[in-house]
């Protein structure tokens, strides 16, 4: 039953991905236009320690810790990016939908 639901959870992505497709094109083109939030999602591809994706970004981009943590809220906000645990153990993942 569960494998179900999946299958058919999986089909009803891959529709609205078809059906909304220039949609998410000029969403992904927007986003990745920002140099601090295609590194934080080039960075979080699998779940990385915030310090790490923190360190990696900064590097990368020359950016400042304030714009480093506005973006990641950004990208949470906007379901590009998850977060789990809290404090020293949070985590980031980018969820792959651009």
């Amino acid at each position: 039953m569960a494998e179900e639901v999946i299958e058919r959870l999986d089909r009803l992505t891959a529709l609205m991905r078809i059906a909304h497709a220039d949609a998410i094109e000029r969403t992904k083109q927007t986003i990745r236009s920002d140099k601090v939030k295609a590194a934080i999602l080039d960075s979080a591809k699998n779940w990385t320690p915030s310090g790490k994706l923190s360190s990696a970004v900064k590097k990368k981009t020359g950016t400042g810790t304030s714009t480093f943590k506005s973006r990641v809220g950004e990208l949470l906000e906007g379901g590009l990016l998850e977060k789990r645990g809290g404090g020293p153990t949070t985590e980031y993942k980018a969820t792959g939908l651009i």
